[in-house]
Order: C-alpha cells, then structure tokens, then sequence
C-alpha cells in the first residue's frame, strides 16, 4: 500500500466537492506483425479517448480508468510472446500532447512436451511433432489520477506505442472504455 497522498484542492468552509464523469469511447485495432527491431510505433494505435470540462472546479482531482480485452493466437511454432506497452496522454487547449504514464501487457507461452506453459521462463521446446494452438483472452486496464492546477477542457488519449509480436496470429485490442471523473470545488460559489 503506498503512503502518497496527493495534496489536491480541499473546499473552502461551506463549500461542498462536485463531480463530473465523462465517458469516454473505444476502438478496437488488429495488430500487424511488429518484430522487436520494428516495435516503436511512430504512428501509434489510438485504442481510447474521453474528454472532460473541469473549468467549473477549483483545482480538482482527475481520475482516468481504461479496461479492454486482448486477444491472439498463438502460430504453429513456440514460443509465444505479445509485448504492448499503452501511454496515456493528455491534449488541452493550448493543443500541447503530455505524456501522463505507460503501462505494459505481456504475455510469453511455451509449450513443453504438449504442456502449455503461461509466461515461463525462456526454455528450450519440447517439439512432439504436432502443435496445439492456444487462443488467449485477457483483460488489461490501468488507473491514472492526477491534480488538475488549471482546469480546462482536456482530452486523455490511450495509445499502443510499442508492439511486439513473436509467433503469434491477430493480436487485437478490443471493447476499449474509457472514463474520466473530475471531483472538487465549485469555482464561483453562490451564497
């Protein structure tokens, strides 16, 4: 558990925290073939957006969560692996893009003597002459939160800037959400 304790706007006497919620839409992307000497994506895959209106609030707190689904097939050969790594960004106004933070999915499957092994250790393939294929459906999704010093329309944008793809067939993310949840003070309080 971590002691961090974000210092963000407290109401003044009398005021009483509001909350806005956006939601956010999705998109699903089939990924092409990325080999590690390729997986920099210089035109990076747009999974998820939501923009929010915070001028209304007194330096509130912004929370972002984003969920979808991955899913692939594994080739005919092992091992296995998808590497993604997602950045969440935020656009506002002034149309400046800051990069808020990067989470990574991985996934590695080997098979040994027909055992299908999840995100083992890099070992050597048993081959039996024949291959099972797997096909594989995990959730992935992160949380990110932040102290908004100036309010203002933003838009958050969640991005897959880094693929790896190794023996591996239709990697997708798919069923991308996205919400947005702003809490603090009214700017102009009415008597």
């Amino acid at each position: 558990m971590s002691t961090y304790k974000m210092n963000c706007a407290c109401p003044p006497p009398g005021n009483v925290n509001q909350t806005i919620l956006a939601c956010g839409s999705g998109t699903g992307v089939v990924l092409p073939d990325h080999s590690e000497s390729n997986s920099q994506l210089f035109n990076p895959y747009v999974v998820a957006s939501v923009a929010i209106d915070t001028r209304t609030l007194v330096r509130p707190t912004v929370k972002i969560d984003f969920s979808s689904l991955i899913t692939f097939k594994e080739a005919d050969y092992y091992p296995s692996d998808l590497r993604l790594t997602f950045q969440l960004i935020k656009v506002c106004e002034n149309g400046a893009r800051v990069a808020l933070g990067t989470w990574n999915y991985e996934r590695f499957i080997e098979v040994h003597g027909g055992l299908c092994v999840r995100n083992a250790e890099a070992a050597p393939s048993v081959n039996s002459g024949h291959f099972t294929r797997i096909e594989t459906v995990d959730s992935f999704g992160f949380t990110f939160c932040e102290c908004q010093d100036c309010p203002g329309c933003c838009h958050y944008v969640v991005e897959i800037i880094n693929a790896e793809t190794n023996n591996v067939d239709h990697p997708a993310v798919s069923n991308g959400a996205i919400t947005a949840l702003a809490v603090g003070p009214l700017a102009h309080w009415d008597d």
